[in-house]
């Protein structure tokens, strides 16, 4: 199992000069993994939400991280794809596939946030349909040196992609999944995912993951499982820290996910209804202590921190992890770092 850390571009405040210290503390971020041995580094983004994060532009970021790195694998957590030209994701992925050397991988999705979509002037109700299309048309131009598509939202006539990428036959593309629907579909076009606790517990998403593979063997993709599991986390040198620091960004995570999903049920733009109403009671129920004594966040010394994560991974089967170490934007850079820190010293040599 690999461990990534997801890199949110949180900012100390709404002004540029808070926006350029926070890019500052994202690369000095960046060098404590590289240094430490993390595996990854997941790059998000975010639109018209300054609050929760400044990262509008992830592979520009992904270029600049690859530039000032070697060894530490790069990701997108994730493209946003609907709100994209689906082609320059391309070109930009296969750029970044030769900045970093095969260091990255595409990380998409198509987001709950309605917000981005209306500040793009696009309807949300069409992000299905898009992000479609918008993959269709990525795979197709990572694949071929040249390529026609004639869809209903984008159209290509013989257009020819470079520069073509080193990483034989692609970076890999990986996909955000969130309801039943979507582990399946991922599983029909063998792609690997992403998936998160932030909606589902370990017994639902035991069940989604199940039926990603199935989907997949059906398909005729004989591969193993590849999922990454996005988690909040917090390594602390104490106990009495690990359930105090982190308790304000944490708590603000869930609750802030249950206003976006009742944003999306009231507005009428939310596929599978039914689903998201159920996950809004669930996360509307959900206290400190629940989080912590559920697999909704991993917090501990790095002796509990190692327990946890071997009793959700073995339960999931998973690839690797995607680590918020700071879920909710309230911890200061100290802390984060001194987290960070602890987990790549103590906590990931368990698991080498």
């Amino acid at each position: 199992m690999d461990f990534g850390y997801s890199m949110e571009s949180h900012a100390r405040g709404l002004g540029a000069a808070e926006h350029h210290d926070g890019f500052r503390e994202f690369f000095k971020q960046v060098q404590i993994c590289e240094d430490g041995g993390m595996d990854f580094l997941w790059i998000s983004e975010h639109h018209f939400n300054p609050e929760r994060s400044f990262g509008s532009a992830s592979m520009v970021v992904a270029g600049a991280v690859a530039a000032r790195t070697e060894r530490i694998k790069i990701g997108s957590a994730v493209v946003v794809l609907p709100t994209h030209n689906p082609l320059h994701v391309a070109e930009e992925t296969s750029v970044l596939d030769h900045l970093s050397n095969g260091r990255f991988e595409l990380g998409v999705g198509r987001s709950g946030g309605v917000g981005a979509y209306r500040g793009f002037n696009m309807d949300y109700s069409e992000s299905q349909p898009r992000f479609a299309e918008c993959l269709e048309v990525v795979q197709r131009a990572l694949s071929n040196e040249r390529f026609s598509y004639e869809g209903e939202f984008y159209n290509y006539d013989d257009v020819i992609m470079a520069p073509r990428p080193i990483t034989t036959p692609h970076p890999k593309i990986r996909w955000a999944v969130n309801s039943n629907a979507t582990f399946e579909m991922a599983g029909k076009l063998g792609l690997p995912i992403f998936c998160g606790v932030l909606q589902l517990n370990v017994e639902q998403l035991s069940e989604l993951l199940a039926s990603h593979d199935e989907a997949k063997a059906k398909a005729g993709f004989n591969t193993p499982r590849d999922a990454q599991l996005r988690i909040p986390i917090y390594v602390s040198d104490t106990m009495d820290d690990a359930l105090t620091a982190p308790e304000e960004g944490f708590s603000r995570r869930y609750t802030t996910a249950s206003q976006i999903l009742v944003r999306m049920v009231d507005s009428g733009q939310a596929n599978y209804l039914g689903e998201r109403a159920e996950r809004i009671d669930e996360l509307g129920n959900l206290d400190w202590e629940g989080i912590c004594n559920s697999e909704k966040a991993i917090v501990g010394t790095p002796d509990v921190v190692i327990d946890k994560i071997r009793e959700i991974g073995d339960a999931l089967q998973l690839s690797g992890m995607v680590l918020e170490f700071n879920a909710g934007e309230r911890l200061p850079e100290d802390k984060i770092n001194r987290s960070l820190e602890l987990f790549c010293e103590k906590v990931a040599p368990a698991f080498a």
